[in-house]
């Protein structure tokens, strides 16, 4: 009896073994993931459908959501294999990464925007980005500045999240680099910040666009206009847009005149045909693409035909 069970002990190690040593493919492996907050919730419905697809063939990702300050630095630390992230790395970041992998796979997955959100009940519709960079300076502190003759009446209550990659992009891309805003409410979560304007007149908050519909929260979404001053120069609106109001409509993105765009990126770690390359492969996929525009946002990757409405 014991001879039997010593021989069952000494398969089932060998079966562990084996399995063990299985190597990966583009379909089946591990991978862990890092997912900045802001375009969280597009991500995790990626994730799912290529769980949906290959996880009976031995796929698994997991994911953790961070803020895209984490994700970069951990991915630069060699803690983590691949992260979704709405800030580029540098290239002095890219060439420290370099030297911990055979291959730095790097893909712009698709293009979003930071969008403007308000109470329902406030009649105000659209912003300037001179009127927006005053606001988070301490210019324009009541709605009333802002000009128009029906609008909302009292102190502008701006919300944000300081540690968010939405907070830097307002820093560098609108203020120049300055990282002190004035007067603002500190906010945990883009989930929270949609919830205190939802809940507040007053309130004027910024949020990445994917964040807008996953929360449930009803705010309404501001147009938006560049002037000559304030044009992103990352992704320059063409000379038609400047001045007129454009929402974060993907074809207003894809022609650069929305005024406040930016790029969503998977960086990981590779070797030729592994899983991460998998992943990545679905993401930039027809199939993964679809899923962005499903979603409202700009796939970076397939052919884009813009046809007028009939």
């Amino acid at each position: 009896m014991k001879a039997c069970s010593w021989r069952y002990f000494l398969l089932a190690i060998l079966a562990v073994s084996c399995q063990s040593g299985q190597e990966e493919t583009a379909t089946s492996g591990h991978l862990r993931l890092l997912i900045a907050e802001s375009v969280a919730p597009v991500i995790e419905q990626e994730v799912t459908e290529f769980m949906n697809l290959y996880g009976p063939r031995g796929a698994d990702v997991t994911y953790t959501i961070v803020n895209a300050y984490e994700a970069n630095k951990r991915f630069i630390n060699d803690t983590v294999r691949a992260i979704v992230t709405t800030i580029p790395l540098t290239a002095a970041e890219k060439n420290l990464v370099s030297k911990t992998t055979e291959h730095l796979a790097e893909i712009v997955l698709a293009y979003d925007g930071v969008v403007g959100i308000v109470h329902r009940q406030n009649p105000r519709e659209k912003l300037t980005l001179d009127q927006i960079r005053g606001i988070l300076t301490g210019r324009f502190t009541s709605w009333e500045q802002l000009g128009r003759v029906k609008t909302t009446q009292g102190t502008i209550h701006l919300v944000l999240e300081d540690s968010s990659d939405v907070a830097l992009y307002l820093s560098q891309r609108i203020l120049g680099g300055k990282t002190t805003f004035s007067g603002h409410r500190e906010s945990r979560s883009p989930r929270e910040t949609l919830e205190r304007v939802g809940n507040d007149p007053l309130a004027l908050g910024f949020v990445g666009l994917n964040w807008v519909e996953s929360a449930g929260t009803s705010v309404k979404v501001l147009t938006l206009a560049a002037d000559s001053a304030t044009a992103d120069t990352a992704f320059k609106p063409p000379a038609e847009s400047i001045g007129n109001f454009y929402s974060p409509h993907p074809a207003h993105l894809y022609l650069n005149y929305y005024p406040m765009k930016r790029a969503i990126t998977i960086y990981a770690r590779t070797t030729p045909g592994d899983f991460a390359t998998g992943f990545a492969s679905f993401l930039a996929s027809p199939a993964g693409q679809k899923i962005f525009l499903d979603r409202g946002l700009l796939p970076a990757t397939q052919k884009i035909v813009l046809r007028r409405p009939e």
